[in-house]
C-alpha cells in the first residue's frame, strides 16, 4: 500500500491502516510563503519535499467582542528603551468599565510577552463579559484556496480558538490560578458563555459545508504543571467535549495540542474526542515515554510529536538521528504515529547556521526512517 501525503494524515485522523508513520515538520506549509528569516527558505523547500503537511486556515473570529469589538478598542504603540521593542497598549472600554493590557512586542520577530495583564480583579472579569457580541458571517475563501493549493500534499486543518485559553491570554497563569480557587463560579461561568460563542462559530463552519480536522491549542493551561486533573475536567473536558461531539456527528475530526505533562490525560483526550494529540513531550518537559504509551494505548489515539525542539536548536548531529531513531522505533507499533517537533520550527529570527543543519537533518533522517517502518 503506498498512501499520498492527505491519505496518510486522514486514515491516521480515522484510526485506518496506514503505509507507514508519517513526518511532519511543524509550521511547514507552502514554501512559496515569507519566511521568518531567509536561512528558512531551503528548510521550508524541502519539509515540502519530504514530509506530511498539515496547514491552518483560518475563519473570521474574535470570541471577545466579534464584530463589535473595534467599537469599544482602543490600540497605541510607544517607544522602550530599546529599539527594537515596543509597548502596545490595549484599552478596552466596556460597559462596565475600561480594561487596560501592555503587550511588549519585537518589530523584528521575536515573541512578545504581557507585561499587564488585561483581567486582575474579579470585576474585571465580569467588564469583560459586558463587552456586545455579534459573530463575524463566515467566509470560507481561505480554506477553499489552501485546500486547492494544497492537493495531495496534505491535510487543511479549520484553525479555532478555545475558550479556556481565551482567558489566560487576559489574566497570565498566576491570576488564572488564584481565580480556580477564589473565583471558580465566576470562571466557569465565563468559560461557559465563550464555549457557547466558539460551538456557534464551529457550527456556522460545519453548516457552510466546511467538513474537516479542526485544530486548536490551550489544554496545557490546565493540567501539571500548572493545574490538575479536576481543573483539566472542570475547564476544558466538560466545555470541549461538546464541540468535539459537534464535530464528530458532521463527519469532522479533532487534532489538540497540549505542552505539558499529559501522560496521565491521553484518556481523558480519548474520551472528550480528540483524534490526534500533539506533542507528547518527553521528559524534562513532559512525562512521555512514547514506548510505554504505546503499549498502553495502542491505536486508541493518534500520537504526535515527542522530539523536543531544543534539541534541534542544541543537540547533535549524532544524538537528533539518535532521538528519529528511538521515537519511529517507538511511535510505529501505534500505528497512529505522527513523527513531529514540539514547536513550530520557523519561531526564532535569527536561527544559527547549526540549527537549520538540524532540521534539514531531520527531514532527511526523518524520512528515510518512517520510510522503513512499513505496515
Amino acid at each position: 500500500m503506498k498512501l499520498t501525503s492527505h491519505e496518510r494524515i486522514m486514515r491516521i485522523f480515522k484510526n485506518e491502516d496506514i503505509d507507514r508513520p508519517a513526518l511532519k515538520l511543524w509550521g511547514a506549509g507552502f514554501p512559496d510563503e515569507p519566511q521568518l528569516h531567509p536561512a528558512y527558505q531551503p528548510v521550508s523547500d524541502l519539509a515540502y519535499e519530504l514530509s506530511d503537511l498539515f496547514v491552518g486556515a483560518g475563519f473570521r473570529f474574535n470570541i471577545y467582542g466579534g464584530m463589535e469589538l473595534p467599537a469599544y478598542q482602543e490600540v497605541w504603540r510607544e517607544d522602550t528603551a530599546h529599539p527594537t521593542w515596543k509597548d502596545e497598549h490595549t484599552v478596552l472600554h466596556t460597559p462596565k468599565g475600561d480594561l487596560h493590557m501592555i503587550e511588549r512586542v519585537s518589530t523584528v520577530g521575536e515573541p512578545s510577552y504581557t507585561t499587564e495583564y488585561m483581567i486582575k480583579e474579579p470585576e474585571d472579569l465580569e467588564a469583560l463579559l459586558s463587552l456586545p457580541y455579534t459573530p463575524f458571517p463566515i467566509d470560507t475563501s481561505d480554506y477553499e484556496r489552501k485546500v486547492a493549493k494544497l492537493g495531495d500534499r496534505g491535510v487543511v486543518m479549520a484553525s479555532l480558538d478555545n475558550a479556556s485559553y481565551a482567558f489566560h491570554r487576559m489574566m497570565g497563569s498566576e491570576t488564572l490560578a488564584y481565580f480556580s480557587v477564589d473565583e471558580r463560579e465566576l470562571l466557569t461561568e465565563a468559560i461557559s458563555v465563550y464555549s457557547k460563542r466558539l460551538y456557534d462559530h464551529t457550527k456556522a463552519i460545519l453548516d457552510a459545508g466546511i467538513i474537516a480536522p479542526f485544530s486548536w491549542v490551550g489544554p496545557e493551561l490546565f493540567i501539571p504543571p500548572l493545574m490538575g486533573p479536576k481543573d483539566f475536567d472542570d475547564f476544558v473536558f466538560n466545555f470541549d467535549k461538546p464541540l468535539c461531539d459537534l464535530i464528530h456527528d458532521r463527519g469532522g475530526y479533532i487534532w489538540v495540542h497540549c505542552h505539558g505533562k499529559t501522560g496521565k490525560f491521553i484518556d481523558r483526550f480519548t474520551d472528550m474526542g480528540v483524534d490526534i494529540l500533539n506533542p507528547l513531550e518527553p521528559p524534562k518537559n513532559g512525562d512521555i515515554f512514547l514506548q510505554e504509551t504505546v503499549k498502553k494505548h495502542g491505536r486508541q489515539i493518534g500520537l504526535e510529536g515527542n522530539i523536543e525542539i531544543q534539541e534541534l536548536l542544541q543537540a547533535s548531529p549524532e544524538r537528533v538521528k539518535m532521538l528519529i531513531d528511538e521515537c519511529v522505533e517507538a511511535g510505529s507499533k501505534s500505528g497512529r504515529f505522527i513523527l513531529c517537533p514540539s514547536a513550530g520550527y520557523m519561531e526564532y529570527p535569527f536561527p544559527e547556521p547549526a540549527y537549520i543543519e538540524n532540521l534539514l537533518l531531520y527531514l532527511r533522517h526523518g524520512r528515510e526512517t518512517v520510510e522503513k517502518y512499513h505496515y
